[in-house]
Protein backbone atom coordinates (compact mmCIF):
# COMPACT_ATOMS: atom_id res chain seq x y z
CA UNK A 1 0.00 0.00 0.00
CA UNK A 2 2.86 2.39 0.79
CA UNK A 3 4.36 1.70 -2.64
CA UNK A 4 1.00 2.54 -4.25
CA UNK A 5 0.74 5.93 -2.50
CA UNK A 6 4.41 6.64 -3.20
CA UNK A 7 3.71 5.95 -6.86
CA UNK A 8 0.81 8.39 -6.86
CA UNK A 9 3.03 11.02 -5.23
CA UNK A 10 5.79 10.54 -7.84
CA UNK A 11 3.23 10.71 -10.62
CA UNK A 12 1.76 13.93 -9.24
CA UNK A 13 5.23 15.47 -8.84
CA UNK A 14 6.19 14.48 -12.40
CA UNK A 15 3.01 15.94 -13.87
CA UNK A 16 3.47 19.16 -11.89
CA UNK A 17 7.04 19.56 -13.10
CA UNK A 18 6.07 18.90 -16.71
CA UNK A 19 3.26 21.45 -16.49
CA UNK A 20 5.82 24.12 -15.58
CA UNK A 21 8.29 23.13 -18.31
CA UNK A 22 6.15 22.75 -21.41
CA UNK A 23 4.12 24.92 -23.74
CA UNK A 24 0.89 23.06 -24.50
CA UNK A 25 0.28 24.85 -27.81
CA UNK A 26 3.69 23.86 -29.14
CA UNK A 27 3.16 20.29 -27.95
CA UNK A 28 -0.27 20.07 -29.61
CA UNK A 29 1.07 21.50 -32.87
CA UNK A 30 3.93 18.99 -32.92
CA UNK A 31 1.54 16.07 -32.37
CA UNK A 32 -0.82 17.28 -35.11
CA UNK A 33 2.11 17.46 -37.56
CA UNK A 34 3.36 13.94 -36.79
CA UNK A 35 3.89 11.61 -39.75
CA UNK A 36 1.18 8.90 -39.51
CA UNK A 37 3.07 6.41 -41.69
CA UNK A 38 6.05 6.40 -39.33
CA UNK A 39 3.67 5.94 -36.38
CA UNK A 40 2.14 2.89 -38.08
CA UNK A 41 5.65 1.49 -38.64
CA UNK A 42 6.40 2.08 -34.96
CA UNK A 43 3.29 0.12 -33.93
CA UNK A 44 4.37 -2.68 -36.28
CA UNK A 45 7.76 -2.77 -34.57
CA UNK A 46 5.97 -2.97 -31.22
CA UNK A 47 3.95 -6.00 -32.30
CA UNK A 48 7.06 -7.73 -33.68
CA UNK A 49 9.01 -6.90 -30.50
CA UNK A 50 6.32 -8.48 -28.33
CA UNK A 51 6.25 -11.54 -30.58
CA UNK A 52 10.02 -11.91 -30.12
CA UNK A 53 9.57 -11.64 -26.34
CA UNK A 54 6.88 -14.32 -26.44
CA UNK A 55 9.11 -16.68 -28.44
CA UNK A 56 11.88 -16.11 -25.90
CA UNK A 57 9.47 -16.73 -23.02
CA UNK A 58 8.44 -20.08 -24.51
CA UNK A 59 12.09 -21.14 -24.66
CA UNK A 60 12.49 -20.25 -20.97
CA UNK A 61 9.67 -22.64 -20.01
CA UNK A 62 10.08 -26.44 -19.93
CA UNK A 63 9.96 -27.83 -23.49
CA UNK A 64 7.59 -30.62 -22.45
CA UNK A 65 4.98 -28.19 -21.09
CA UNK A 66 1.69 -28.18 -22.98
CA UNK A 67 1.46 -24.42 -23.47
CA UNK A 68 1.54 -22.92 -26.96
CA UNK A 69 3.22 -19.73 -28.11
CA UNK A 70 -0.12 -18.13 -29.19
CA UNK A 71 -1.52 -18.69 -25.69
CA UNK A 72 1.55 -17.11 -24.10
CA UNK A 73 1.16 -14.17 -26.48
CA UNK A 74 -2.43 -13.68 -25.31
CA UNK A 75 -1.40 -13.93 -21.65
CA UNK A 76 1.36 -11.36 -22.22
CA UNK A 77 -1.09 -8.84 -23.69
CA UNK A 78 -3.62 -9.38 -20.91
CA UNK A 79 -0.93 -8.83 -18.27
CA UNK A 80 0.09 -5.57 -19.97
CA UNK A 81 -3.54 -4.44 -20.03
CA UNK A 82 -3.90 -5.08 -16.31
CA UNK A 83 -0.61 -3.33 -15.51
CA UNK A 84 -1.85 -0.30 -17.44
CA UNK A 85 -5.19 -0.03 -15.64
CA UNK A 86 -4.60 -1.55 -12.19
CA UNK A 87 -2.22 -0.51 -9.37
CA UNK A 88 0.62 -2.50 -7.79
CA UNK A 89 1.65 -4.29 -11.02
CA UNK A 90 -1.25 -6.73 -10.66
CA UNK A 91 -0.81 -7.62 -14.31
CA UNK A 92 2.42 -9.41 -13.41
CA UNK A 93 0.60 -11.34 -10.69
CA UNK A 94 -2.14 -12.31 -13.14
CA UNK A 95 0.49 -13.34 -15.68
CA UNK A 96 2.02 -15.76 -13.20
CA UNK A 97 -1.40 -17.09 -12.21
CA UNK A 98 -2.66 -17.61 -15.77
CA UNK A 99 0.55 -19.26 -16.92
CA UNK A 100 0.84 -21.54 -13.90
CA UNK A 101 -2.54 -23.06 -14.75
CA UNK A 102 -1.28 -24.30 -18.11
CA UNK A 103 -0.57 -28.05 -18.54
CA UNK A 104 2.86 -29.15 -17.36
CA UNK A 105 3.75 -25.86 -15.65
CA UNK A 106 4.26 -25.08 -12.00
CA UNK A 107 4.60 -21.80 -10.13
CA UNK A 108 8.37 -22.29 -9.93
CA UNK A 109 8.66 -22.71 -13.70
CA UNK A 110 6.86 -19.43 -14.34
CA UNK A 111 8.70 -17.40 -11.70
CA UNK A 112 12.08 -18.60 -12.95
CA UNK A 113 11.11 -17.75 -16.54
CA UNK A 114 10.21 -14.20 -15.51
CA UNK A 115 13.44 -13.79 -13.56
CA UNK A 116 15.50 -15.03 -16.48
CA UNK A 117 13.63 -12.56 -18.69
CA UNK A 118 14.83 -9.80 -16.39
CA UNK A 119 18.40 -11.12 -16.60
CA UNK A 120 18.45 -11.16 -20.40
CA UNK A 121 16.71 -7.77 -20.64
CA UNK A 122 19.15 -6.16 -18.22
CA UNK A 123 22.22 -7.57 -19.93
CA UNK A 124 20.90 -6.65 -23.39
CA UNK A 125 20.22 -3.05 -22.35
CA UNK A 126 23.60 -2.80 -20.65
CA UNK A 127 25.32 -4.02 -23.79
CA UNK A 128 23.34 -1.58 -25.93
CA UNK A 129 24.18 1.36 -23.67
CA UNK A 130 27.88 0.49 -23.66
CA UNK A 131 27.84 0.19 -27.45
CA UNK A 132 26.20 3.58 -28.10
CA UNK A 133 27.86 5.64 -25.34
CA UNK A 134 30.81 6.77 -27.50
CA UNK A 135 28.39 8.02 -30.17
CA UNK A 136 26.11 10.13 -27.97
CA UNK A 137 26.45 13.86 -28.81
CA UNK A 138 26.19 14.94 -25.17
CA UNK A 139 27.47 18.46 -24.36
CA UNK A 140 30.08 18.78 -21.63
CA UNK A 141 27.65 20.37 -19.19
CA UNK A 142 25.68 17.09 -19.10
CA UNK A 143 28.74 14.90 -18.57
CA UNK A 144 27.88 14.33 -14.89
CA UNK A 145 24.57 12.75 -15.87
CA UNK A 146 26.41 10.27 -18.06
CA UNK A 147 28.50 9.23 -15.06
CA UNK A 148 25.33 8.80 -13.01
CA UNK A 149 23.91 6.59 -15.76
CA UNK A 150 27.06 4.48 -15.71
CA UNK A 151 26.78 4.16 -11.93
CA UNK A 152 23.16 3.00 -12.10
CA UNK A 153 23.86 0.54 -14.88
CA UNK A 154 26.86 -0.82 -13.00
CA UNK A 155 24.54 -1.51 -10.06
CA UNK A 156 22.13 -3.37 -12.34
CA UNK A 157 25.01 -5.35 -13.80
CA UNK A 158 26.25 -6.40 -10.35
CA UNK A 159 22.75 -7.45 -9.30
CA UNK A 160 22.35 -9.49 -12.47
CA UNK A 161 25.80 -11.02 -12.14
CA UNK A 162 24.98 -11.99 -8.57
CA UNK A 163 21.92 -13.87 -9.74
CA UNK A 164 23.93 -15.71 -12.38
CA UNK A 165 26.67 -16.64 -9.90
CA UNK A 166 24.12 -17.93 -7.40
CA UNK A 167 22.13 -19.90 -9.95
CA UNK A 168 23.61 -23.24 -8.88
CA UNK A 169 22.77 -22.59 -5.24
CA UNK A 170 19.23 -21.64 -6.22
CA UNK A 171 18.86 -24.71 -8.41
CA UNK A 172 20.17 -26.92 -5.59
CA UNK A 173 17.56 -25.77 -3.10
CA UNK A 174 15.16 -28.57 -3.98
CA UNK A 175 17.75 -31.25 -3.24
CA UNK A 176 18.45 -29.87 0.22
CA UNK A 177 14.77 -29.65 1.00
CA UNK A 178 14.25 -33.22 -0.13
CA UNK A 179 16.99 -34.51 2.19
CA UNK A 180 15.98 -32.52 5.27
CA UNK A 181 12.17 -32.56 5.29
CA UNK A 182 9.41 -35.09 4.65
CA UNK A 183 6.32 -33.09 5.68
CA UNK A 184 3.58 -32.39 3.10
CA UNK A 185 4.16 -28.62 3.22
CA UNK A 186 7.89 -29.12 2.81
CA UNK A 187 7.20 -31.40 -0.14
CA UNK A 188 5.22 -28.62 -1.88
CA UNK A 189 8.08 -26.19 -1.26
CA UNK A 190 10.56 -28.79 -2.48
CA UNK A 191 8.59 -29.39 -5.68
CA UNK A 192 8.27 -25.68 -6.41
CA UNK A 193 11.98 -25.13 -5.70
CA UNK A 194 12.75 -27.98 -8.08
CA UNK A 195 10.60 -26.48 -10.82
CA UNK A 196 12.24 -23.09 -10.22
CA UNK A 197 15.69 -24.60 -10.65
CA UNK A 198 14.57 -26.43 -13.77
CA UNK A 199 13.28 -23.23 -15.33
CA UNK A 200 16.36 -21.22 -14.30
CA UNK A 201 18.60 -23.72 -16.08
CA UNK A 202 16.86 -23.03 -19.39
CA UNK A 203 18.77 -19.75 -19.70
CA UNK A 204 22.07 -21.63 -19.66
CA UNK A 205 20.96 -24.56 -21.79
CA UNK A 206 23.24 -25.08 -24.79
CA UNK A 207 20.21 -26.13 -26.77
CA UNK A 208 18.39 -22.84 -26.30
CA UNK A 209 20.97 -20.22 -25.33
CA UNK A 210 21.54 -18.80 -28.82
CA UNK A 211 17.84 -18.58 -29.60
CA UNK A 212 17.04 -17.04 -26.20
CA UNK A 213 19.61 -14.29 -26.60
CA UNK A 214 18.77 -13.89 -30.28
CA UNK A 215 15.07 -13.26 -29.55
CA UNK A 216 16.05 -10.96 -26.68
CA UNK A 217 18.19 -8.89 -29.02
CA UNK A 218 15.43 -8.81 -31.64
CA UNK A 219 12.88 -7.64 -29.07
CA UNK A 220 15.03 -4.73 -27.95
CA UNK A 221 16.05 -3.77 -31.46
CA UNK A 222 12.33 -3.42 -32.09
CA UNK A 223 12.05 -1.17 -29.01
CA UNK A 224 14.92 1.01 -30.24
CA UNK A 225 13.26 1.25 -33.66
CA UNK A 226 9.99 2.41 -32.07
CA UNK A 227 11.65 5.42 -30.41
CA UNK A 228 13.68 6.28 -33.51
CA UNK A 229 10.63 6.16 -35.81
CA UNK A 230 8.54 8.25 -33.41
CA UNK A 231 11.25 10.90 -33.14
CA UNK A 232 11.50 11.03 -36.92
CA UNK A 233 7.71 11.32 -37.21
CA UNK A 234 7.87 14.49 -35.07
CA UNK A 235 10.83 15.95 -36.96
CA UNK A 236 13.28 15.35 -34.09
CA UNK A 237 16.54 14.76 -35.92
CA UNK A 238 18.80 12.82 -33.58
CA UNK A 239 21.10 9.82 -34.13
CA UNK A 240 19.91 6.26 -33.53
CA UNK A 241 22.10 6.22 -30.41
CA UNK A 242 19.68 8.69 -28.78
CA UNK A 243 16.78 6.30 -29.41
CA UNK A 244 18.74 3.58 -27.60
CA UNK A 245 19.44 5.94 -24.70
CA UNK A 246 15.74 6.85 -24.50
CA UNK A 247 14.84 3.17 -24.28
CA UNK A 248 17.28 2.68 -21.41
CA UNK A 249 16.19 5.76 -19.42
CA UNK A 250 12.44 5.22 -19.80
CA UNK A 251 12.71 1.56 -18.84
CA UNK A 252 14.72 2.50 -15.76
CA UNK A 253 12.08 5.10 -14.87
CA UNK A 254 9.37 2.47 -15.10
CA UNK A 255 11.05 0.58 -12.28
CA UNK A 256 10.02 3.43 -9.97
CA UNK A 257 6.67 3.37 -8.19
CA UNK A 258 4.03 5.17 -10.24
CA UNK A 259 0.36 5.22 -11.08
CA UNK A 260 -1.04 2.55 -13.45
CA UNK A 261 0.37 2.96 -16.95
CA UNK A 262 3.46 4.82 -15.67
CA UNK A 263 1.70 8.14 -16.30
CA UNK A 264 3.92 11.11 -15.50
CA UNK A 265 7.05 9.18 -14.59
CA UNK A 266 7.47 7.83 -18.13
CA UNK A 267 6.71 11.22 -19.68
CA UNK A 268 9.17 13.08 -17.46
CA UNK A 269 11.96 10.56 -18.12
CA UNK A 270 11.45 10.75 -21.89
CA UNK A 271 11.25 14.55 -21.91
CA UNK A 272 14.35 15.10 -19.80
CA UNK A 273 16.32 12.46 -21.72
CA UNK A 274 16.03 14.58 -24.87
CA UNK A 275 17.08 17.81 -23.14
CA UNK A 276 20.85 17.34 -23.66
CA UNK A 277 20.37 17.03 -27.43
CA UNK A 278 19.01 20.53 -28.08
CA UNK A 279 15.42 19.32 -28.42
CA UNK A 280 12.79 21.86 -27.37
CA UNK A 281 11.12 20.79 -24.12
CA UNK A 282 7.61 20.97 -25.55
CA UNK A 283 8.62 18.96 -28.61
CA UNK A 284 10.33 16.43 -26.38
CA UNK A 285 7.11 16.18 -24.39
CA UNK A 286 5.17 15.56 -27.60
CA UNK A 287 7.49 12.60 -28.20
CA UNK A 288 6.82 11.38 -24.65
CA UNK A 289 3.05 11.50 -25.21
CA UNK A 290 3.30 9.75 -28.57
CA UNK A 291 5.68 7.08 -27.27
CA UNK A 292 3.36 6.43 -24.31
CA UNK A 293 0.34 6.09 -26.57
CA UNK A 294 2.12 3.73 -28.97
CA UNK A 295 3.44 1.53 -26.15
CA UNK A 296 0.22 1.45 -24.11
CA UNK A 297 -2.81 1.61 -26.40
CA UNK A 298 -2.11 -1.23 -28.91
CA UNK A 299 -1.13 -3.80 -26.26
CA UNK A 300 -4.04 -2.79 -24.03
CA UNK A 301 -6.57 -3.01 -26.88
CA UNK A 302 -5.28 -6.44 -27.89
CA UNK A 303 -5.36 -7.55 -24.26
CA UNK A 304 -8.98 -6.39 -23.96
CA UNK A 305 -9.86 -8.16 -27.21
CA UNK A 306 -8.38 -11.43 -25.92
CA UNK A 307 -10.35 -11.07 -22.68
CA UNK A 308 -13.60 -10.33 -24.51
CA UNK A 309 -13.03 -13.30 -26.80
CA UNK A 310 -13.13 -15.47 -23.68
CA UNK A 311 -10.00 -17.45 -24.55
CA UNK A 312 -8.33 -16.58 -21.24
CA UNK A 313 -9.75 -15.91 -17.77
CA UNK A 314 -8.25 -13.80 -15.00
CA UNK A 315 -7.73 -15.40 -11.61
CA UNK A 316 -5.18 -14.94 -8.86
CA UNK A 317 -5.31 -18.65 -8.04
CA UNK A 318 -2.61 -20.91 -9.41
CA UNK A 319 -4.97 -23.84 -9.73
CA UNK A 320 -4.50 -27.34 -8.31
CA UNK A 321 -5.49 -25.98 -4.91
CA UNK A 322 -2.55 -23.62 -4.48
CA UNK A 323 -2.75 -19.99 -3.50
CA UNK A 324 -0.67 -17.35 -5.17
CA UNK A 325 2.09 -15.97 -2.92
CA UNK A 326 2.85 -12.30 -2.94
CA UNK A 327 5.53 -11.35 -5.45
CA UNK A 328 7.74 -8.63 -4.05
CA UNK A 329 10.25 -6.37 -5.69
CA UNK A 330 10.26 -4.33 -8.87
CA UNK A 331 9.98 -5.91 -12.29
CA UNK A 332 11.69 -4.83 -15.47
CA UNK A 333 9.90 -2.88 -18.08
CA UNK A 334 7.87 -4.66 -20.78
CA UNK A 335 8.72 -2.53 -23.71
Amino acid sequence: MRRFFLGLALTAASVALLARLIDWRTTRAALQAANPLLIVLAVTCLVLSLLAKTLRWRLLLPPEAGVTTPRLYRILHISFLLNNVLPARLGDVARVAMTSRQPGLRFGHVISSLLTERVTDTITLLAAFVAISPFLPIPDRYGAWLYIAWFLLAGLFLATAGGVILRRKIAGLSGRLARRHRWPVARVVRDEAGSFGEGWRQLFSRRHVLRIWGWSGAAWIGAFAINYLLMQSLGIQTPLAVAVLLTCTTNLAMLLPSSPGYIGVFHLAATLSLAPFNVDTSKAFSFAILAWLVNVLPVSLLGAAFLLAGRESISLSLGRGRALPEIAGPTAPES
